[in-house]
């Protein structure tokens, strides 16, 4: 509490939300000390003679990038997974699911043209 009886607030910033919309969070107070001790262990290799500031601002900015390839790497595993249980289902390789789909999309599309002449008539 401050000597004048008020109560100081927070530092606090808006952000943009993922729905679109923004909000008003609390700032981050970080102390030195989480990142001091990595930051001198890779001085000399990668952070030089940079300061805290920077080099906070690199290992922010390295980590998200870390987890946003991470996060691809898992959705586009998952969806490899996926096509390969449906391939091993159906006792098919690649090249022969590929024909069937293919197959299966013309007799779609010809059962589509077949109904809307029989429509018309």
């Amino acid at each position: 509490m401050s000597s004048n009886g008020q109560v100081a607030s927070q530092p606090s910033s808006t952000v943009a939300t993922n729905a679109g919309t923004t909000k008003v969070v609390n700032d981050l107070n970080v102390p030195a000390t989480r990142i001091y001790g990595f930051v001198e262990r890779f001085r000399k290799e990668y952070f030089e003679d940079h300061s805290l500031d920077w080099s906070l601002d690199q290992i922010l900015t390295r980590g998200m990038a870390e987890i946003e390839r991470q996060v691809k790497t898992a959705r586009e595993r998952a969806k490899q997974k996926a096509a390969g249980d449906l391939l091993k289902e159906f006792n098919l390789t690649p090249a022969e699911a590929k024909r069937t789909l293919l197959d299966m999309l013309r007799q779609q599309s010809e059962a589509a043209k077949l109904a809307s002449t029989t429509k018309s008539s």
